[in-house]
């Protein structure tokens, strides 16, 4: 099986790469459905690139989506036109399009769009039209997907958040300020965490980074601190 939260890790850790059909699939460029194909190959399993044929193949359930609340992070999103492609005598429609939700409160659909020409994250449905859920990873809810209090947070954000993490960060020994500003500092300090937890170090904090800091966290309360 594919662990959701390290494809969703996967997904985000994207943002800023150039599209590119077919690309290389790392930050050289990459498409929609080759984000898929890296984030397979990164847990070493295997997908079909093409959003057609993800749809056809790769999905155990699949729908319309009617107002956004039958989403859940880790579900793949399509976009859809009517006329079928030549290779597919099926009448299902063009499928042309692939992202996957990555939060739903507020909504994140992380995907590789020629609007901009880069990876980008949606936060309004706009023109997704179906939801799928891939056969090999199953969507996580609501309350364990996204957390209200463990937001996605990056270079760049500031807020209640980011100090939160800041002064997680320093009471794990991190020298660095806890002003509320995701900056440099904040983000070297973030992926050295991540190394020292064997987690991806791209500087972005997502649910695994979250998990981990309340995973130090709990072992403090336990034990008197780490360096009790």
């Amino acid at each position: 099986m594919i662990d959701t939260r390290q494809l969703i890790a996967d997904f985000e850790s994207c943002i800023g790469w150039p599209y590119a059909s077919p690309g290389s699939n790392d930050e050289r460029g990459i498409d929609c459905s080759g984000m898929f194909v890296r984030a397979y190959r990164l847990q070493k399993k295997s997908i079909y690139h093409g959003s057609n044929t993800i749809w056809r193949k790769h999905l155990c359930e699949k729908g319309p989506i009617e107002d956004g609340t039958e989403l859940r992070p880790g579900m793949a999103v399509f976009k859809w036109k009517e006329k079928t492609p030549a290779k597919f005598r099926d009448n299902l429609g063009d499928f042309c399009h692939i992202g996957l939700v990555t939060a739903i409160d507020p909504l994140r659909i992380v995907h590789a769009s020629t609007d901009g020409m880069c990876v980008r994250a949606d936060t309004k449905l706009g023109k997704w039209k179906y939801w799928g859920i891939l056969a090999e990873a199953e969507p996580l809810g609501v309350e364990a997907a996204s957390p209200a209090d463990c937001p996605l947070l990056r270079k760049g954000d500031t807020g209640a958040h980011v100090t939160r993490l800041q002064q997680r960060l320093q009471l794990l020994g991190y020298d660095l300020e806890a002003d509320g500003i995701f900056g440099p500092v904040t983000r070297r300090c973030v992926k050295t965490f991540q190394r020292s937890c064997a987690l991806e170090a791209d500087g972005i904090v997502g649910p695994l980074t979250w998990a981990a800091l309340e995973g130090e966290k709990d072992e403090e309360d336990e034990g008197g601190g780490k360096n009790a």
